[in-house]
């Protein structure tokens, strides 16, 4: 990687995580189709690397708030997924990555635009935590299947029972990843890089979370992840 791109990816990382910070979701759907277009190494591994630090920040935030029932039924669906993605990984040319990273991507935009209020119950929170468990393996975006079914929630619910999500559930998908080949030290290198972008947003979104206004960043984060989506799976097309 050059310096251009190390310097690019890390400022697209901290604008991420300081949305991620400000309004409970956001960073890795920002992230991930930007920084695949700036270099595909970048992803999923090294972004991967970096949601356990992230959203162990948050979940030391904003504890106290945890839907312990709704946590661990997401978190038993999600294994299934989990192996399901690690399989595509495999199967799928590496060639043809970025088509699948950015069907994927454009899939959890639409899942977050799409006005769906599925009723958040046992059977639900498996079938999303699966869903989840296969995006957030395959691309590093597994938010939008489990934040649609906490659409009625208080914001800080939402955060305080997605960070412990991904701190357990990420850490699973990486040992998956590695067992399957696909993760190595190279992506722990790349993701030395982000770190300071991570504490950085981290430090700038705390004072944020209840000063600014949030109609405006939900439909600039769906634009821009579209926009990097849709330039991805052209340019993988193409």
């Amino acid at each position: 990687m050059t310096l251009i791109e190390i310097l690019g990816a890390m400022l697209v990382y901290c604008i991420s995580v300081i949305v991620q910070g400000t309004v409970g979701f956001g960073a890795n759907m920002l992230a991930v189709p930007i920084l695949a277009l700036i270099n595909p190494d970048l992803v999923p591994g090294p972004v991967l690397l970096m949601n356990p630090l992230m959203n162990a920040i948050f979940t030391i935030r904003e504890r106290g708030n945890v839907d312990k029932f709704g946590l661990t039924w997401a978190l038993i669906g999600r294994t299934p997924g989990m192996l399901i993605g690690v399989l595509a990984l495999t199967v799928v040319a590496e060639d043809r990555l970025g088509t699948l990273f950015g069907v994927l991507v454009l899939l959890a935009v639409g899942m977050k635009v799409s006005g769906l209020h599925p009723t958040r119950n046992r059977r639900s929170l498996l079938i999303a935590g699966g869903l989840s468990g296969f995006m957030g393996t395959t691309v590093a975006v597994g938010g939008p299947p489990i934040a649609l079914l906490y659409h009625d929630v208080p914001g800080v619910v939402m955060r305080a029972t997605l960070s412990p999500y991904f701190l357990i559930g990420t850490p699973l998908a990486i040992g998956a990843l590695a067992f399957a080949g696909r993760f190595g030290t190279g992506d722990l290198l790349i993701a030395a890089w982000l770190v300071p972008a991570l504490l950085v947003g981290a430090a700038i979104s705390h004072p944020l979370r209840g000063t600014v206004n949030r109609g405006w960043i939900a439909p600039a984060v769906y634009a821009l992840s579209s926009a990097g989506a849709l330039t991805l799976l052209i340019r993988s097309l193409v």
